[in-house]
């Protein structure tokens, strides 16, 4: 009974935090096509993501909790919606749109729990705790996307001040001045703190959710890890824009420090990385480990793993100090170092592929699989950039450039997270026998 109800909470939480990631998703490319009909369809995909959610609940009343919960979520963007009029206004509009979101989130999930159809037959083959760990990591990859954006765009100082955004609360910072197109690059900056505060609320609702559900030391010890984490990286992400802790807006005051913006984007990959290593945690394979690996196995893991960290710190020096005029014209080496041990990277992660394939468990070969997809993928990206880098002319940033360096950074972080399951997955299941 206590499994079932962990089970059926876990359930809820799954489907409406993924639901609401997707719906942000969709929001987020819509603001981007505004005025235009691609922008009005991704708008209502936002809506039907719910509906879709919510058909794997298994009754009217979780799926009604599902819509709730996405409802609550979605409270830290009506501040947008109403922001910028008068305090009464303010209070006025903002209870319409509260009422209106809960009652229309909640009807969403009761009619998608009404048809759900043959949905249901694969409940018993999911581990509900399992896959909310997992969407939580999907949420930090997407805030790795958005700034990522920030960072190609070099509008990581479009809003001048924080926690605030031009003077307003941030959560009541108005849409229409978010979006206007005389504030470049303002919607990219402030859409990534809204993603941050929606990581920091994950964090926190993961952090009960693990200590109620696992029993493992370690998995409490991680999620008390990552929760602290990311409230540090919210900070430096603010420090970032200011230098110092304040709230005004004088540039006198502030000092932009490029270095924290540095430290901001590795501890964001990394702190993906835990998420994704409590995830494999959660899983059931995790709770069997069987002797498999080898001391060679566990070395060039680890030796991947090394090279991993040393390539994200090299592109976080090189993607920062390029937005800067001073440091642009010393980022030579720094290229050139990283591409250099881009090969490196490479002959480690074949090796580790292609052993961790040969080993014949069903994770292990997933894991070598899609090491060496992603490495593929990294090397055709990061030729991209440099090409797209080399032939930009102008100060206008264009907009391959941007894809690519961001499809880059994005396509690293999970190679990042990929060799570290490498690696703790195969001290996990290491032999004290061959070593081979």
């Amino acid at each position: 009974m206590i499994e079932t109800t962990v089970q059926s909470r876990a359930r809820v939480l799954t489907l409406a935090f993924g639901a609401t990631t997707a719906m942000w998703i969709c929001a987020y490319c819509s603001f981007l096509f505004a005025s235009k009909i691609g922008g009005e369809i991704l708008f209502l995909l936002s809506a039907i993501c719910l509906f879709q959610a919510a058909r794997h609940a298994t009754s009217k009343a979780e799926g009604c909790s599902i819509g709730i919960t996405s409802a609550t979520i979605n409270l830290l963007l009506i501040g947008s919606i109403v922001g910028g009029q008068q305090a009464s206004d303010i209070l006025m509009t903002g209870v319409i749109w509260v009422i209106g979101l809960y009652l229309s989130s909640g009807l969403l999930g009761i009619l998608g729990a009404t048809f759900t159809g043959s949905i249901q037959k694969c409940h018993k083959e999911i581990d509900w705790t399992f896959a909310f760990t997992t969407v939580a990591s999907a949420l930090v990859f997407l805030m790795l996307v958005t700034g990522g954006l920030v960072t190609g765009l070099e509008a990581g100082l479009a809003v001048p001040d924080w926690p605030n955004s031009y003077g307003h609360n941030m959560l009541l910072y108005p849409l229409s001045e978010m979006v206007s197109s005389d504030n470049s690059g303002v919607f990219f900056e402030h859409a990534h703190r809204l993603t941050g505060m929606f990581v920091g609320l994950t964090s926190l609702v993961l952090l009960v959710c693990v200590l109620r559900w696992s029993q493992s030391k370690k998995a409490r010890v991680m999620v008390f890890i990552i929760f602290l984490l990311v409230c540090v990286q919210g900070l430096l992400g603010g420090l970032r824009v200011t230098g110092v802790l304040t709230m005004s807006q004088d540039p006198s005051i502030l000092a932009p420090n490029i270095w924290l913006g540095v430290v901001h984007g590795v501890l964001a990959q990394c702190i993906f990385t835990l998420f994704v290593w409590l995830s494999s945690m959660m899983s059931n394979a995790w709770q069997v480990p069987t002797e498999l690996t080898s001391k060679k196995d566990r070395l060039f893991a680890h030796l991947l793993c090394a090279a991993m960290l040393l390539q994200l710190i090299l592109g976080a020096l090189y993607r920062h100090m390029l937005g800067d005029e001073v440091l642009a014209e010393k980022t030579s080496h720094v290229l050139y170092t990283h591409i250099a041990l881009a090969f490196g990277v490479l002959v480690l992660a074949v090796i580790v592929g292609i052993r961790f394939i040969g080993l014949g468990h069903p994770v292990f070969k997933r894991l070598g699989t899609i090491l060496l997809s992603l490495v593929s993928l990294q090397l055709l990206l990061g030729g991209g950039a440099l090409i797209a880098i080399m032939i930009h002319k102008g100060e206008t940033i264009p907009v391959y450039e941007v894809l690519t360096t961001t499809a880059h950074q994005a396509n690293g972080a999970l190679l990042l997270a990929t060799s570290v399951l490498c690696f703790v997955w195969s001290v996990r299941f290491k032999s004290k026998g061959t070593s081979v």
